[in-house]
């Protein structure tokens, strides 16, 4: 039996009206969660409830203080960061699997506190430290040692056993390296040296990995709990319904449309899925979609979040860092790409819809657009700030300090929307709690980004890439992309692009790929690891929504996203993607052109069908197409538009003559 034969009848789906408030606008508030507090992490109760609050709460305050009123030096806040986040993830993250509810156990506590200590130690004392030249104590050493023992501790917690173990391997190198063969073989460095540069230096643990943490992501993530707190979530999501919610498969779409939007300010795929996809999943499951199907869609649609401007999983903050470009060229750099990705996704999912003869959802269950905007429309705002200040030059964080504030205010021009000091609150301890597991993400891949700088092992990865390829860019690119979604396996979005930025993308800028396009490639191929199995962590958040297959909604996942692997590749070949704000108009138009076939040619493909199933042939044809518009050279590239176009045509005609025979029989 088929998919098609086991689906309902959609003229015999009964459809239940939604609860409506006020003008058409569904409650989605109760419904949305966030993905960490429903799943991994322990439930605190009584006293120590109020313990983490409060502490959180500080937290939140202190990162807002140091923002928009006083900044503080690199090695007094960073460390005080850490000891914030040590504290508060020891006490909610169990040393199990199995979350538990209560009060925590004594070591876990005891680890919160030696974690705190241990990093306020360093602030405390780093004005001493500069003045003896950085040279350790015998108590600094200690100190470290214990510091680093609980960062890998807290990692494993948060992040499972993959970091921790790619951690110790490049702590392990330092410390053996003297003993390896050939030209993996380093002098060797003392224990002194090698706690001296994680613990002390701005080249460890406490480098631009937890800088980044400590600022933009810790503001962004308090941004976008007070969003969700003002109810902007359920904004994007009934905005969404109001445009697509009547279209073939609509529900589907929604989630497409209400993740990308909600995903382009938080930039956590598995945050999104749980957000969005506790109401679209289901109502993909009535449509007719099956459930690993319904899982896919959010799962694709949530990762594609992290690749859309403004926040990118705050990535594009740390792209700006490391390339020392301003960030509004790395936002406009990744417009087109983004782009591109959701518009193959989206035309997907209508043409699995069209091939499965769905409808949408009843319009008069749905509500108007007119109405949305007219009742959360001002809730969009505070968003519109914080690009606003980021284009016209302002930092980072005192757009964020901005636009927190702006949340507050703008909320509050009505009624139904104004936030009550209960829903601040809940906003600032959202807010530390979100971060914590990407804190100490950036935590341990200190400890890489450090092994990296003291042995020059990076240099040796790079020299490696090249040498294999020679003077091959497709072979260096997919070595580059395998690399980058090896090293990315179950890890944030921040922390994966910061591995990747230090060990992948300079073999390909030494290959002559542009900077900017070659930290963007690495920088997709990391973030779908949040689709492709076996750590398809996005798609396994909403296989549990669905009740569906793990692994069968991973590898949907994985097919429904082809954009993610094979745009990349796209605009590094037509670097005016990117690069299109200083590009030539006739190079960028064809860019967009390749653009839009490879769209065309991934989703006909992905669903063997456009406007009628497609046979062999055409499916060969547009297979061959993606590989067209990848070849430097005009002749090809215009020959796969025009065969793609042809195919187009032809389907199009041949479906209107069988619909209209159908109609004469």
């Amino acid at each position: 039996m088929t998919e098609r034969d086991q689906r309902p009848s959609p003229q015999k789906t009964e459809w239940t009206r939604p609860d409506l408030e006020g003008e058409g606008v569904i409650d989605l508030d109760a419904l949305q969660g966030n993905a960490e507090a429903q799943s991994t992490t322990r439930h605190l109760t009584g006293v120590w409830a109020k313990i983490f609050a409060g502490v959180a709460i500080v937290s939140s305050l202190f990162h807002f203080y140091t923002a928009g009123y006083q900044p503080m030096a690199a090695m007094e806040q960073r460390p005080i960061h850490l000891a914030f986040m040590l504290f508060l993830g020891f006490l909610i993250y169990p040393a199990g699997k199995a979350p538990r509810r209560g009060s925590p156990p004594v070591w876990d506590v005891a680890l919160a506190v030696i974690g705190a200590v241990t990093a306020y130690y360093l602030a405390h004392n780093y004005l001493d430290i500069v003045m003896r030249g950085g040279f350790p104590t015998q108590t600094d050493i200690v100190m470290g040692t214990v510091f680093c023992l609980v960062i890998v501790e807290a990692a494993r917690r948060t992040i499972g056993m993959f970091l921790v173990v790619l951690s110790l391997v490049f702590l392990g190198y330092l410390a053996f390296g003297p003993y390896l063969p050939g030209v993996l073989a380093h002098g060797g460095f003392s224990y002194e040296r090698i706690i001296r540069q994680m613990y002390m230096s701005t080249e460890g643990v406490f480098g631009v990995a937890v800088g980044v943490s400590a600022t933009y992501v810790y503001l962004f993530i308090l941004f976008g709990a007070f969003l969700q707190k003002s109810g902007t979530t359920t904004f994007f999501t009934n905005l969404a319904f109001a445009a697509a919610g009547h279209t073939p498969g609509g529900p589907a779409k929604v989630g497409i449309l209400a993740s990308g939007m909600m995903g382009m300010i938080q930039g956590s795929s598995a945050a999104n899925v749980a957000s969005t996809g506790v109401f679209t999943i289901p109502l993909m499951k009535r449509l007719g979609f099956k459930g690993y199907f319904a899982a896919a869609v959010e799962a694709v649609a949530s990762c594609g979040g992290q690749f859309l401007p403004p926040v990118m999983g705050a990535s594009a903050f740390i792209m700006a860092e490391y390339l020392q470009m301003p960030y509004a060229v790395i936002a406009l750099g990744a417009i087109l790409p983004a782009v591109l990705y959701y518009a193959a996704v989206y035309l997907q999912v209508h043409l699995r819809a069209k091939k499965l003869a769905m409808e949408g959802l009843p319009r008069d269950r749905l509500p108007k657009v007119k109405a949305v905007i007219r009742s959360r429309g001002h809730l969009v705002l505070p968003i519109f700030v914080l690009i606003g200040m980021l284009l016209f030059g302002f930092t980072p964080l005192f757009a964020a300090f901005f636009s927190i504030l702006s949340v507050v205010v703008i909320s509050a021009t009505h009624r139904e929307t104004r936030m009550s000091f209960a829903d601040i609150i809940d906003a600032l301890v959202l807010g530390a709690r979100n971060t914590i597991s990407t804190a100490i993400a950036c935590a341990s891949v200190g400890f890489i980004v450090g092994a990296v700088a003291l042995s020059g092992i990076g240099l040796l990865l790079t020299q490696s890439i090249i040498g294999f390829a020679g003077d091959n860019l497709l072979l260096a690119l997919l070595l580059a992309a395998a690399a980058s979604l090896f090293l990315s396996f179950g890890l944030p979005t921040t922390s994966v692009y910061i591995i990747t930025a230090t060990l992948v993308a300079p073999s390909l800028v030494q290959m002559g790929v542009p900077p900017l396009v070659a930290h963007l490639f690495c920088y997709y191929w990391g973030g779908v690891s949040s689709i492709t199995p076996p750590v398809a962590l996005a798609a396994y958040v909403g296989a549990g929504i669905a009740n569906a297959s793990v692994m069968k909604s991973g590898f949907t996942a994985m097919r429904l996203g082809m954009a993610a692997y094979i745009v990349p590749f796209v605009f590094v070949y037509w670097p005016s993607l990117v690069l299109w704000q200083n590009a030539d108009p006739l190079r960028l138009m064809a860019a967009i052109a390749c653009g839009a076939v490879t769209v065309v040619c991934m989703a006909g493909v992905g669903e063997r069908y456009l406007f009628r199933r497609l046979g062999v042939v055409q499916l060969a044809l547009l297979s061959s197409c993606v590989i067209l518009v990848l070849l430097p050279f005009a002749g090809a590239n215009v020959a796969a538009i025009a065969i793609v176009a042809a195919i187009v045509a032809f389907e199009f005609r041949a479906s209107r003559r069988s619909a209209v025979g159908a109609a004469a029989r």
